[in-house]
């Protein structure tokens, strides 16, 4: 089971599926991307990430990046949007 499912199981949430791809964000925490591609952009206020054909830009306060293997992310910091970007 990947970490996504697992996370979305043991907390009973909701999930949120862009363009097929799939993330969770734990507003003020953190942040889960799967299947990440690459990091366009990074810096404590604003990272992008691109998730297949498309790219995520995760946006907040004292943004780091705990994990990035094996296409999972988990961004952690005070995370209060996600969006698609051009």
């Amino acid at each position: 089971m990947r970490l996504f499912e697992e996370i979305v199981a043991r907390l009973g949430l909701d999930e949120e599926i862009v363009s097929g791809e799939k993330y969770v964000v734990f507003p003020g925490r953190c942040a889960y991307f799967e299947n990440v591609k690459g990091i366009r952009s990074f810096s404590s206020a604003a990272v992008e990430v691109r998730i297949g054909k498309i790219f995520l830009r995760a946006e907040g306060e004292n943004l780091h990046v705990r994990q990035y293997c094996g296409g999972d992310l988990v961004l952690f910091g005070d995370v209060r949007k996600v969006e698609v970007v051009g």
